[in-house]
């Protein structure tokens, strides 16, 4: 069903019923009361549990899920981090690049996302409305929601380019809207982040990293800054996280991934305790051929000897058949007493590299190497022989790949923004095609929003 006559179609209070039953990731107690309309955001303990709600369906599914169908997953293989293996075609047309605009994974990362925004967006609207939250708790709230929001239309602008920035929950708008332009899609996101940087606390609202508070929208706006080439806002917001004594690299690569990570700036609860992260078993398989996508010989054969990540990331799967690697960062495939992993979307070695290449594209060649070695000493390397601007790009290009593999589209929106592309796919690929740097606009929601036309160059 198309998303925006969906929406449309469902009231609030049936969109927010299911929070009676939301999990406790967030710490927060939901009342047993039938949740109605507006009268939602009267109480800050159901505005916090249609707020966990989100939380919670942003975990189990759309662009930022561990699954097999989130981005860290698919855009693996879109890459050239992930060979294929099995029979999910809809997969294999993304590893491969015959995607075709009718695969229902790509629908779902359409749809699914734009749910999820609906569902912020009447979060904010109806928290701005409440005449009894306290203005420190309708600024938590807003603050989240903005870069929740914020946070959905970076990817799906990475992914997608030219999209629809709702922001409001109007069906008669929704059902007819337009594209922007991908510039104009960035600049609302920057609006939305600084906007959400002005709200939120410094604190996290719960227990463990798995809320977002001032820091963890730094993290993203340093990001988006790097991505737009304002090397200087970069930079600003990478010091912010790299000053804080709060996030750390930490020092043993095997700890990493763990929950208790210093390098953790947001992350997802598993949603109940004792469960671990999706990721592990999505990547989970013990004997080959495998029957799910693995990590290219690519990949594996690009980290230099000695290379911790390369033995502790890595997991080896071998026998008289061949030889096969799967990721091996989220450890943990069965509950535990307690939950050990959760799926970790920014850390702070994100945060050394974009400084890192701002820095370089600023020439400020030293100050880059001590970032990228930053990295290179935790995975037990030798500083970086890179000593140009052109070495030194691409040595962090490098370190990006290798740190970051299977994490949250890193190495495809790498490739993409770089103008890396078709240089780096077109020899593995052979179906590659220039039109790849954008996924196509599926074409159930073309045939039934003829304002999403035209649909991207050559699909």
């Amino acid at each position: 069903m198309n998303l925006y006559r969906a929406i449309s179609m469902t009231p609030l209070w049936i969109l927010l019923f299911v929070i009676g039953s939301c999990e406790s990731f967030t710490e927060i107690d939901t009342p047993q009361t039938e949740l109605i309309g507006t009268t939602v955001f009267e109480d800050v303990a159901t505005a916090d549990a249609a707020l966990a709600d989100i939380y919670a369906r942003m975990r189990e599914g759309g662009i930022a899920s561990g699954t097999s169908l989130g981005c860290g997953s698919l855009m693996a293989n879109y890459a050239d981090d992930m060979d294929f293996y099995g029979s999910n075609t809809l997969t294999e047309q993304f590893n491969k690049h015959t995607l075709l605009t009718t695969n229902t994974t790509l629908l779902s990362l359409w749809n699914t996302s734009y749910a999820q925004l609906y569902a912020i967006n009447a979060l904010i609207e109806g928290v701005t409305a409440s005449g009894t939250l306290t203005q420190p708790d309708k600024d938590r709230l807003i603050g989240e929601g903005l870069f929740l929001r914020g946070f959905i239309y970076f990817y799906l602008n990475n992914l997608f380019g030219d999209i629809p920035y709702i922001t409001g929950t109007d069906y008669r708008v929704n059902a007819t809207v337009s594209k922007m332009p991908s510039n104009q899609v960035g600049q609302f996101i920057i609006d939305d982040l600084l906007a959400a940087e002005n709200l939120l606390p410094d604190d996290y609202p719960s227990a463990e990293r798995i809320r977002v508070n001032k820091a963890v929208c730094q993290a993203l706006l340093a990001r988006v800054y790097l991505y737009q080439e304002n090397y200087d806002q970069a930079i600003v917001y990478a010091n912010l996280l790299i000053d804080n004594p709060a996030y750390t690299i930490e020092p043993n690569p095997e700890l990493v991934f763990l929950k208790d990570s210093p390098s953790i700036i947001w992350a997802f609860h598993p949603g109940a305790e004792g469960l671990n992260t999706k990721d592990a078993s999505a990547y989970n398989f013990s004997s080959g051929p495998p029957t799910k996508p693995a990590l290219s010989a690519n990949l594996y054969n690009a980290f230099e000897p000695g290379d911790l990540r390369k033995t502790l990331w890595i997991k080896i799967v071998t026998n008289s058949n061949g030889t096969w690697y799967r990721p091996y960062k989220y450890k943990q495939v069965a509950s535990t007493s307690p939950s050990q992993e959760y799926t970790i979307l920014l850390r702070i070695e994100e945060q050394y590299l974009i400084r890192a290449e701002a820095k370089a594209m600023g020439g400020d060649f030293e100050a880059a190497k001590e970032d990228i070695n930053a990295i290179r000493t935790r995975a037990g390397l030798q500083g970086t022989s890179a000593q140009e601007q052109s070495e030194l790009l691409a040595a962090i290009l490098q370190e990006r790949r290798l740190e970051f593999f299977t994490e949250q589209s890193h190495r495809w929106f790498d490739l993409k923004r770089t103008g890396n592309a078709a240089s780096v796919l077109a020899p593995l690929k052979p179906q590659w095609q220039d039109r790849d740097v954008l996924l196509p606009i599926p074409e159930n929601e073309l045939l039934l929003n003829e304002n999403l036309l035209p649909q991207n160059n050559g699909y």
